[in-house]
């Protein structure tokens, strides 16, 4: 992909995974609601983030944003406490997305980006400085080198855990994938088909959040950003 200057929009950043990419890919540009290229694999319409609460919030507070107050799933007793939080992205937002990338050089000495999302082996290529090629993460990406756009088209906020199997599969979820659990002996992989999608999101989810302190099991507020993939 040719490398493309920055005309300095508005757009914000948003990183997302290397399945989540893919998943991206396999989205419609210009569709709502979303629907899929392939209708045999996963595509992705949504994501969920933390909706961080402050330190000093009264315990069972309810985050809400502008007039959306959220429905309350799993109620504690007590009075509620309602606190506005602000969500980073809002609807209308134009989003960039930052995944796992890097800068290749042809023969003539042409620079242009390279993603790991495409699923090519780049074992043997050079990077453009000439250094053996390694994958650089999304968190560095810059504004150029993007190559997928999102507009967000709503945004409300719930607990994680009232998340359906549809908002799941929305979330780029594949119930055909057989995750690699590490084992003292080497690796193993195992799948059960017959689990829900909501199953595979919250192991995605936890590999991502628990080392955080935002478990599934705690299950946390969230923003829920829903979005339609768009051209540059």
């Amino acid at each position: 992909m040719p490398l493309k200057k920055d005309k300095g929009d508005c757009m914000k950043p948003i990183i997302f995974s290397i399945r989540e990419a893919q998943a991206l890919l396999n989205t419609k540009p210009g569709v709502w609601p979303a629907e899929p290229i392939d209708a045999s694999k996963p595509y992705k319409s949504q994501t969920r983030r933390v909706a961080v609460m402050p330190k000093n919030a009264p315990e069972g507070s309810v985050p809400f944003i502008n007039s959306y107050i959220p429905q309350i799933l799993y109620p504690q007793p007590g009075i509620y406490v309602y606190l506005r939080v602000k969500q980073r992205y809002e609807v209308g937002d134009k989003l960039w997305v930052r995944e796992t990338w890097q800068k290749g050089l042809t023969e003539d000495e042409e620079r242009y980006y390279l993603y790991k999302a495409d699923g090519e082996d780049r074992s043997d290529w050079k990077s453009s400085n000439g250094h053996s090629f390694s994958w650089k993460p999304s968190v560095h990406m810059p504004r150029n080198a993007a190559r997928l756009f999102l507009e967000v088209k709503e945004v409300r906020v719930e607990r994680l855990q009232g998340i359906t199997d549809a908002d799941a599969l929305c979330e780029g979820v594949d119930i055909n994938y057989c995750p690699v659990k590490k084992i003292a002996d080497g690796s193993l992989k195992f799948c059960d088909t017959d689990k829900p999608a909501v199953f595979y999101l919250a192991s995605l989810w936890d590999a991502v959040n628990a080392k955080r302190g935002y478990s599934w099991d705690t299950n946390p507020w969230v923003f829920v950003y829903e979005f339609m993939r768009v051209e540059r």
